[in-house]
């Protein structure tokens, strides 16, 4: 039962995938950019904070070398 969900699932990825790419080459598209900028936010917002963090660390290792 599961499998066969998942494999529905996969064909119809795959088919549109396949019907986007189609798209494309005609110079239409069946996504809306805004979706695709939502998407683009939201992984720039995760780097930002994964990037943060890590100067919080390393700020923090610093210190701890340099002061003890």
């Amino acid at each position: 039962m599961e499998k066969e969900r998942r494999n529905l699932e996969r064909k119809k990825r795959k088919a549109d995938k396949k019907n986007e790419k189609k798209l494309n080459k005609t110079g239409r598209t069946a996504k809306k950019r805004s979706n695709e900028m939502s998407k683009y936010r939201r992984v720039e917002k995760q780097l930002t904070l994964a990037i943060i963090i890590v100067a919080l660390l390393l700020l923090i290792v610093l210190f701890y070398v340099f002061f003890i």
